[in-house]
C-alpha cells in the first residue's frame, strides 16, 4: 500500500508526492489483448521493492531464479555487470538530463545575474565527469535536451553545444557579477555524490569560489523536492537532480517545464516572463516543423540564460539476465517488448 500527499505552493504548482512501496507488486498478463505481435511475451512481472541496489546486483549477476532486472545500474558497477556469468549489460541513450537547480533568489551570491550563472557553467569540465565519474556512459549537457535519437531533430537546426570547460573566462565573469560573500552551498541526491564533490573541485579551482558539499539521502530526498514544491526556505544554492521526460512527441516540452517553467517542481527563482512566452508557443505548435524550431528557440535561451547548471546526459544502465530479451525505452521503463528465451529458468 502507499499514501499520497498533494503539496502546492498555493500559485503555480502542485506536486503529487507518493510514499511507503508495496514490498511486492505483481503484474499478470492480458491474454486477450489485441495487439497479439506486441505481446503479451511474459505471463508475470514481479517488482520487488524491498532490495536494495547492491542486493539485487548480487542477485541478478550471481545467482540464477531470483531476480532478472536491475534498474538504474550506477556506472561504477557497469564492469561488474559485463564480467557476470549470469547477467548482460543493456543501455539506452535515454531522454535524462543531469544538471543543477541555480536558486536565483539566492542571498550573500549574485545567481540573480547571468554572468555568474555563465560562470559556473563555464568552470565545469563536463568531459572530465564522462571520463572519469561516468566511464563514458553519458555525454555532455548542452542546454536542457539531451543528444539521443528521440530528440535529435528537436536539437537542430543550430545545434547547441555544451558549454566549453574555461576557467580563465569564468574567473572574468564572476568578478564582473560581484563575486561571492560566503561559500557556495551546493546540494545533491546521493546518486550524484561523487559529480557533487568533482563539481565542487571544479568550482573552487577556476574561479576560486569555496564550496560547501551536502549529500541528501533517504527521505532528505524527497523532502527537498517538496521543499522546492511549496517554496520553503531552501538551504541549498544549487541542487543536482536528474530529470526525464515520458513524452516522445516533444521531449523538450517536459524537461524545461521542470527546471524552468512557471508549474516546474524544480524551478528556483522567479518566473522567466520570456521563457513563458517561448513555452506557450512550443506548446500551441501542432506540426513538427514548428515544434522543432520552437524547441530549438528555448533551447537556445535557456542556454544562454544558463538558467541551469548543464552537466551531462547520462545513459540508463540495467543489468538483465542473458536470458532475458529486454527492449529499453528511451523515455520510461517498460516490459511490453520483453521476452525471454529457451534457457530462462522460469522454463526448464
Amino acid at each position: 500500500m502507499h499514501t499520497e500527499e498533494v503539496i502546492s505552493d498555493g500559485e503555480d504548482r502542485t506536486w503529487l508526492q507518493t510514499q511507503d512501496r508495496s514490498p511486492v507488486v505483481r503484474l499478470r498478463s492480458n491474454e486477450h489483448y489485441w495487439d497479439r505481435v506486441r505481446g503479451p511475451h511474459l505471463e508475470e512481472v514481479e517488482f520487488r521493492n524491498t532490495l536494495s541496489r547492491e542486493e539485487a546486483l548480487d542477485l541478478v549477476c550471481d545467482t540464477v531464479g531470483e531476480v532478472d532486472i536491475v534498474t538504474e545500474v550506477p556506472a561504477g558497477a557497469a564492469e561488474r555487470v559485463r564480467r557476470s556469468r549470469h547477467a548482460r549489460l543493456v543501455s539506452v541513450a535515454a531522454v535524462r538530463a543531469l544538471a543543477g537547480v541555480i536558486d536565483r533568489e539566492a542571498e550573500g551570491l549574485p545567481l540573480h545575474d547571468v554572468r555568474a550563472r555563465r560562470a559556473l557553467n563555464l568552470a565545469v569540465d563536463r568531459d572530465a565527469l564522462v571520463r572519469d565519474l561516468f566511464r563514458g556512459h553519458t555525454r555532455p549537457l548542452a542546454g536542457l535536451t539531451p543528444p539521443t535519437v528521440l530528440t535529435a531533430l528537436h536539437r537542430a537546426p543550430d545545434r547547441l553545444r555544451a558549454h566549453p570547460h574555461d576557467p580563465a573566462e569564468a574567473a572574468r565573469l564572476w568578478r564582473a557579477a560581484g563575486g561571492a560573500a560566503r561559500p557556495l552551498r551546493l546540494a545533491a541526491m546521493e546518486a550524484w555524490e561523487a559529480v557533487a564533490h568533482t563539481v565542487a573541485a571544479q568550482l573552487h579551482t577556476a574561479i576560486d569560489l569555496p564550496v560547501e558539499v551536502t549529500v541528501l539521502r533517504g527521505d532528505r530526498q524527497r523532502e527537498a523536492r517538496r521543499g522546492l514544491a511549496a517554496k520553503e526556505p531552501r538551504d541549498w544554492d544549487v541542487l543536482l537532480v536528474d530529470q526525464g521526460s515520458q513524452t516522445v512527441d516533444v521531449p523538450p516540452l517536459e524537461l524545461h517545464r521542470a527546471f524552468v517553467g512557471r508549474s516546474g517542481e524544480f524551478r528556483a527563482g522567479p518566473v522567466d516572463a520570456r521563457f513563458e512566452r517561448l513555452f506557450a508557443d512550443l506548446g500551441a505548435r501542432t506540426s513538427q516543423v514548428g515544434q522543432v524550431l520552437a524547441a530549438n528557440r528555448i533551447d537556445r535561451y535557456v542556454t544562454r540564460q544558463s538558467l541551469a547548471l548543464f552537466l551531462v546526459a547520462p545513459r540508463v544502465l540495467y543489468a538483465v539476465n542473458r536470458h532475458v530479451r529486454f527492449v529499453p525505452y528511451a523515455t520510461t521503463f517498460e516490459l511490453a517488448d520483453t521476452s525471454v528465451a529457451a534457457g530462462h529458468w522460469s522454463l526448464r
